[in-house]
């Protein structure tokens, strides 16, 4: 399988294209962090597998469309794609400026939907698409451009999903809880700053709090490899929310 990851030079995307990289071939996205990137190319090359960087940021149209051309160039098609990529910018509702609610919609909510409709011809007509949502999307959080984000991507995989479902395209979300990551690292910081009960006070009915990167990335590999799982949500948070 030729996979696109976006966002995949740390953190979740890290951990989902290394983790998918072992039997399968990956582009891996990114935007800044060309190193990092390198990196994780040279990881997946060393188990075997096809590998190549391709820098882009997906909230640029045009950007996005060449990073396509160049993953399917590069791979000889495109099978999936993986929407990772994604920001944080953690603000009280009034504290929100029209930038920075922007920034966080353009990023985790337009780019995911640039980089799914510039795919879309390029992907088999039997491929995959992946979201990488978050709880938030579903139970909200004290960050209404990020959980705004997130449940619109929620409303869009379903959407895609019975738009091209015939087709026998699936989309499907995974929505994490608190991973352990540096994005979740500046949400914590944030919550202890407006003095509120945070992630680490609800109840995950496990042990742990915050999950390890690689169970989201074996939940992506598992809707991968799953061929009856369609327009759904899949959560990975302990326990946190129950649907």
């Amino acid at each position: 399988m030729r996979i696109l990851v976006t966002g995949a030079s740390r953190g979740i995307g890290r951990s989902i294209a290394l983790t998918l990289g072992t039997d399968h071939d990956i582009a891996v996205n990114y935007r800044t962090s060309e190193t990092e990137a390198a990196q994780v190319v040279e990881a997946i090359r060393e188990r075997g597998s096809k590998a190549v960087a391709v820098g882009a940021d997906i909230c640029d149209s045009e950007a996005v469309d060449s990073m396509i051309v160049e993953a399917v160039d590069s791979l000889g098609g495109l099978d999936a794609i993986v929407n990772n990529a994604g920001i944080v910018e953690p603000s009280l509702a009034t504290e929100i400026d029209d930038n920075q609610w922007a920034r966080v919609i353009d990023t985790n909510l337009t780019g995911a939907f640039k980089v799914t409709r510039a795919a879309l011809p390029h992907i088999e007509p039997d491929g995959d698409i992946v979201f990488i949502s978050s709880i938030g999307g579903t139970g909200g959080t004290v960050d209404a451009s990020y959980a705004a984000s997130k449940a619109g991507l929620h409303g869009l995989t379903r959407s895609l999903a019975r738009e091209y479902g015939n087709s026998g395209l699936q989309v499907n979300a995974v929505a994490p809880g608190p991973v352990e990551t540096d994005m979740n690292d500046a949400i914590v910081e944030y919550l202890e700053t407006i003095e509120f009960r945070g992630h680490e006070n609800v109840d995950t009915h496990l042990p742990q709090y915050a999950c390890p990167p690689k169970e989201v990335a074996h939940t992506v590999a598992y809707l991968l490899e799953n061929e009856y799982v369609q327009g759904e949500i899949v959560n990975v948070n302990g326990g946190m929310q129950f649907r």
